[in-house]
């Protein structure tokens, strides 16, 4: 279904673009997209092309699970509001035959499709620009958590997911900060096991800095949480609720 000129409009003020681009540009991949949405839950995305493309997340958060080629481990990447994703053919880009989305939230987002994207490189050469951008912006924070993977405590890497998750969804305005997340995406998003990350929320919520009831986290302090990242060298991406 396109979108509306009234609809193209409002989405050229919202889009948080990655880079400096000509309005021209902009607008000709707003009006080449779709506006779709997937209610809280787990998909399975193939590589069909109706599934291939760029990805803008209007609302929501949701952790994309990529297989490595060796098929031996799952490299999860978080996305909130603002973010974009690219996963199709140009450049190669398509890291696997599949991937999977777990929607932490109902979400709506912006899709142009790969085949189209694709024929967009025929008459609009800053996509090139726009690709450049949207992978840095998603292949450096991997890059840390590598880094961090193999460096920091556990406390560390739960204190940055809970972070992240929260800069994904929080918007605070006074209110206390509340995650929408399991314990077992937490512990993916971590890349530790569940009683670890388990064991963790309760030394933090003993600490005063979280609250679990029923199932969901409560971040009490923020910048108590903050200080545990302190010795952490968070060169390229370091979480922070808007």
């Amino acid at each position: 279904m396109s979108i509306s000129n009234v609809k193209v409009a409002e989405l050229l003020k919202e889009v948080r673009w990655p880079c400096d681009l000509s309005e021209e540009f902009k607008q000709t991949v707003v009006q080449t997209g779709m506006i779709l949405t997937r209610q809280q839950g787990y998909y399975h995305l193939t590589s069909d092309l109706t599934n291939d493309g760029l990805f803008y997340l209007l609302e929501g958060s949701v952790i994309i699970s990529i297989r490595t080629s060796d098929f031996d481990h799952f490299t999860y990447k978080l996305l909130g509001k603002g973010d974009f994703l690219y996963y199709g053919k140009l450049m190669d880009y398509r890291l696997q035959e599949s991937i999977n989305a777990e929607f932490l939230q109902d979400s709506t987002f912006l899709k142009v499709t790969d085949s189209n994207f694709v024929d967009l490189t025929k008459t609009q050469p800053e996509i090139y620009k726009l690709m450049f951008s949207v992978l840095k912006q998603n292949t450096l924070p991997l890059v840390q958590k590598g880094v961090l993977n193999q460096k920091f405590s556990i406390p560390i890497k739960v204190a940055f997911a809970l972070l992240d998750v929260a800069s994904k969804q929080v918007d605070i305005n006074g209110a206390m900060p509340m995650l929408t997340i399991t314990q077992q995406q937490l512990a993916n998003l971590a890349d530790i096991t569940r009683p670890r990350v388990n064991a963790a929320l309760k030394e933090f919520e003993s600490q005063g800095l979280v609250e679990i009831v029923r199932g969901k986290i409560y971040l009490l302090n923020v910048p108590g949480i903050n200080d545990i990242l302190v010795s952490a060298n968070l060169t390229f991406y370091s979480p922070s609720i808007r």
